[in-house]
């Protein structure tokens, strides 16, 4: 297994703990690189990180 960033850099798996998202890719081509990251609860997930959301501007309330 392959660990890379967005950039296509390899990273050890100390690296992966600390980066913001990264790509899982196999070692024999099954298909296109798998996007993971770490969520609020520190758990491994797959896909692409969620975006936070943006709170409404109380002052555009009318």
């Amino acid at each position: 297994m392959r660990y890379t960033n967005k950039e296509g850099n390899t990273l050890t798996l100390d690296e992966c703990m600390t980066a913001d998202s990264f790509f899982m890719e196999a070692d024999v081509y099954v298909g296109e690189p798998l996007e993971m990251h770490f969520d609020e609860k520190q758990e491994l997930k797959a896909g692409k990180k969620p975006k936070k959301a943006v709170a409404a501007n109380p002052s555009d309330r009318t």
